[in-house]
């Protein structure tokens, strides 16, 4: 073969392949951007946008005078890229500086070679400031808001605290968690090949929706002096904790609420979960002779007594294995039933509850709520227990009237006082007035018309008989051991 036909079938050849791998790159081209265009055109998309949560501004807690209570405030939560700080022990000493944390600490989470982990949630903007002002490689800032109580220990129990995730974890916080918390929104943005966004790319997906505003009954003065007054109780007396409520009587609105100790909201994490327990609503005790006035009521009802009727107290009453006595001096053998309570006679409100009978007593404990939830706006209330009626023994009825082998909460006695004073009727004890909402609206709290339980003379003559006991009262026991009286 001639040189130059061999020259033309070497360019020939050459050709062929040239257009060969044109039809292949050519083919590729089309495969790649017409038939899986869709899938490269989401995988770049993944590469180099994300999706963001934009979070709501969370609602307020404030009192019945629009005084805050509880409040979000601006706040940033450090994080670190570890795999790109370059000197984690130089970065962990300046970090270490700033954040009031310990080197070694930092350093720690800094070697992890995990992709992300925070050094720090929720530090005021100063501390943040600081920390960006050194400008560390892998070491970033996410804006945050933190959950602050400006009155500190007022109403603590009541309003409970929110977690890291600002969700509440207890009273108030978690009761009205929907309310407050409002929706979060969702945000697209284009990142750079390190993972920061790209000003200006962002695109706003759905809006964030922040929470309600919710306003309470609680009187931030009342609130005040019940929590003094709880803790001079406290230190005079020697017991252990205090608890206290006050409630308007016609409304059920509660206008104060606490347990002796306080502490401060802001340092809850730090807090024994025993402080934080509204023990008004989560814990029942033996009330004992306060709860005579449900056998008072009862009676005075049923038409047993009337306040004038005349008892005779023996000096002791023997009910199977069990004798009954008065644990101090009546001042006559033969009393008035007015007398009978405001002295505190077990004896005479034995006496009484037996000619009522133990059907009439139970029934009255059960309209008086006893056993039953009130049905308050705050998580964790406990029901307390009365004895079953058909469980009952000789020694129930005795016991019960005056107040033993039943438990109640302070709050269910709160009600049945309550209902003393509005003239027979029950109420709703609540802590809500209203929600605001975030355009201004408002949705009132409406209190419904109690059932009728007592007649109103009959709540009227109770009225009386209270009186007397505040103006005669009970004799006690001083820790001193002295007798006195209130």
């Amino acid at each position: 073969m001639s040189k130059g036909k061999n020259r033309d079938a070497r360019i020939n050849l050459a050709t062929l392949l040239l257009l060969a791998a044109f039809g292949l790159i050519a083919y590729r081209l089309v495969y790649l951007q017409v038939f899986k265009a869709d899938r490269y055109e989401a995988l770049a998309r993944e590469q180099r946008q994300q999706l963001a949560d934009l979070k709501p501004r969370r609602g307020c807690i404030l009192d019945r005078d629009g005084e805050v209570l509880a409040i979000s405030q601006e706040a940033y939560s450090i994080y670190a890229i570890p795999y790109l700080v370059k000197d984690a022990g130089a970065a962990a000493a300046e970090l270490s500086l700033a954040l009031g944390r310990p080197r070694q600490e930092i350093e720690e989470k800094l070697r992890s070679g995990s992709g992300f982990v925070y050094l720090a949630r929720k530090v005021d903007p100063d501390t943040a400031e600081r920390v960006e002002a050194m400008g560390i490689q892998g070491i970033g800032l996410e804006k945050e808001s933190k959950r602050f109580y400006p009155r500190r220990e007022l109403a603590c129990q009541v309003l409970g605290y929110v977690g890291t995730d600002n969700v509440g974890l207890a009273g108030l916080e978690l009761q009205y968690e929907e309310v407050l918390a409002g929706e979060e929104g969702q945000a697209e943005m284009e990142v750079d090949p390190k993972g920061d966004p790209i000003p200006g790319v962002t695109r706003v997906i759905k809006r964030p929706v922040d929470g309600c505003d919710i306003q309470l009954s609680i009187d931030s003065e009342i609130q005040f002096k019940l929590q003094e007054q709880l803790k001079l109780s406290v230190e005079g007396s020697g017991a252990k904790g205090a608890t206290g409520l006050v409630m308007d009587c016609r409304t059920g609105e509660i206008l104060a609420m606490a347990s002796y100790p306080h502490f401060d909201v802001n340092a809850y994490p730090e807090t024994d979960p025993a402080l934080a327990r509204n023990r008004a609503v989560t814990d029942a005790f033996e009330p004992g002779s306060v709860l005579k006035v449900i056998t008072a009521m009862a009676a005075l009802e049923e038409q047993v007594v009337s306040p004038g009727s005349v008892i005779h107290i023996p000096p002791s009453i023997q009910v199977g294995k069990y004798e009954f006595k008065d644990d101090h001096p009546m001042p006559r053998s033969d009393i008035t039933f007015t007398e009978v309570i405001a002295h505190s006679s077990n004896l005479g409100t034995i006496k009484t509850a037996m000619s009522l009978g133990k059907e009439a007593m139970a029934e009255y404990l059960r309209r008086c709520g006893l056993g039953t939830l009130t049905g308050v706006d705050f998580p964790g209330e406990v029901a307390g227990k009365i004895p079953d009626p058909a469980a009952w023994t000789a020694t129930t009825l005795p016991t019960t009237a005056i107040g033993q082998g039943v438990t109640v909460t302070p709050l269910q006695l709160a009600a049945v006082m309550s209902m003393v004073a509005n003239g027979g009727r029950s109420v709703r004890p609540h802590f809500l007035r209203r929600i605001i909402h975030p355009d201004g609206s408002r949705e009132e709290y409406e209190t419904a018309e109690g059932e009728r339980v007592i007649s109103g003379n009959t709540a009227a003559s109770l009225r009386h008989i209270l009186e007397e006991v505040v103006r005669i009262g009970t004799p006690f026991t001083t820790a001193e051991g002295r007798r006195g009286r209130p």
